[in-house]
């Protein structure tokens, strides 16, 4: 009896061992498993991060249209808010067009006036001679000004311009010297910072002005070239008066030729793609609206000056502006298939090719990177105008 109970217990012990070890082996093989399932799910990681290449991008575009008025006229609603899409043809402004109409109906009478006037009664030529003598002094004294820069404006453009170059040098000076400190451990980045802004403010300052008295003398310029075919016009006009007839007849037929050209000149400024009837509408097929310039009650094409009204930017042709440090510009090719997510949806990838990769680099954060031009497969217009996006490339 007794040996058989310490068989049984010997069974037993031995089959409590087996359990034991067979336990232990699951749980070793289970982490084995998990330990493996950790390093496959590490894998796609590594090899993502060798495999592809992240640059910074930019939603960009390339085409806009600029929407301007040059014929008088008032704003009487604006139906658009800046960055709404819109579509062909979709209405973007009211325009109340009294005073255009207005403009028509009276060179309308002006040439009934005219062509009664040319069967009536012949006409002095002493008015456009006067016109033409005026001309010819305020061309001359214009040209003065333009040659000699004396213009009023041209001269207070560039009193400023001296100032503004003196505030430069000394603002350089400035910097220089904090740059001097700043090396040798004496200030900090931050005031050197400041210095460093407000050169790059006088700088501006100065940029800003020479634009300006560029603009000023083209401005000039142009005047200049309206008065002299102004001149010429006259000149002919009184010419063909001298020396074809001398009586009023020939004089009323050049105002009514002249009044044909004005009207026809209003009457083309309405044969415009983006003016339908009393409304500016889209004369793009997929646009963002940019730049709204004006608000209701706002006065159009006063004097004959354009008014800009706004501009439609086309989204079909919106492009990506990925920055790729110099070093790494060599792995990419034009023509690449890209990979583009946008900031603003994370979770979205979309297909991208590059198609322009310029042949110079731009300085950024204290590095050199080359601003590589991709256009993205978006037929959902998720990409917007200076939203930003990050750009995978395939390493090579």
């Amino acid at each position: 009896m007794k040996n058989l109970i310490l068989s049984h217990k010997r069974a037993a012990a031995a089959i409590l061992v087996l359990v034991i070890l067979i336990a232990a082996t699951v749980i070793f093989v289970q982490k084995k498993k998990n330990m493996e399932a950790m390093r496959a799910a590490d894998t796609p990681v590594t090899l993502n991060s060798t495999a592809e290449m992240e640059a910074w991008g930019e939603v960009m575009y390339s085409r806009i249209e600029n929407i301007s008025i040059d014929f008088p006229s008032t704003v009487t609603d604006v139906k658009v808010k800046e960055g709404e899409r819109v579509t062909l043809n979709q209405p973007l402004v009211d325009i109340d067009l009294t005073e255009y109409n207005g403009s028509i109906e009276k060179l309308n009478k002006q040439m009934i006036a005219n062509q009664l006037a040319l069967e009536a009664a012949p006409q002095d030529i002493s008015a456009l001679q006067a016109d033409a003598a005026r001309l010819q002094e305020e061309i001359a004294r214009k040209k003065e000004e333009h040659n000699s820069d004396t213009a009023a404006d041209i001269k207070l453009l560039q009193n400023s311009m001296e100032l503004a170059l003196k505030e430069l040098e000394d603002a350089k000076t400035e910097f220089q010297d904090y740059q001097s400190l700043y090396d040798e451990g004496a200030v900090s980045k931050t005031v050197l910072n400041q210095y460093e802004s407000a050169l790059n403010q006088r700088q501006k300052a100065v940029d800003d002005l020479e634009a300006s008295i560029k603009k000023t003398k083209t401005a000039l310029k142009d005047e200049l070239n309206m008065l002299d075919i102004s001149l010429k016009s006259k000149q002919i006009q009184i010419s063909q008066l001298r020396d074809g007839n001398s009586t009023s007849v020939a004089m009323q037929e050049s105002s009514v030729s002249a009044t044909e050209v004005d009207l026809s000149i209003m009457t083309g400024k309405l044969e415009k793609d983006y003016i339908k009837d009393n409304q500016i509408v889209s004369n793009v097929k997929n646009g963002i609206v940019k730049n709204i310039a004006v608000i209701n009650g706002n006065s159009l094409g006063v004097q004959g000056v354009p008014t800009s009204i706004l501009q439609i930017i086309d989204a079909d042709s919106i492009t990506v502006s990925a920055e790729v440090y110099e070093e790494f510009i060599g792995s990419v090719q034009i023509g690449d298939a890209v990979k583009i997510v946008p900031s603003s949806f994370p979770d979205i990838s979309i297909q991208g090719t590059v198609t322009h990769i310029p042949a110079l680099a731009v300085e950024k954060d204290g590095r050199r990177v080359v601003r590589v031009i991709i256009n993205p497969d978006d037929s959902e217009n998720i990409l917007k105008p200076g939203f930003t996006a990050d750009v995978y490339f395939q390493r090579k």
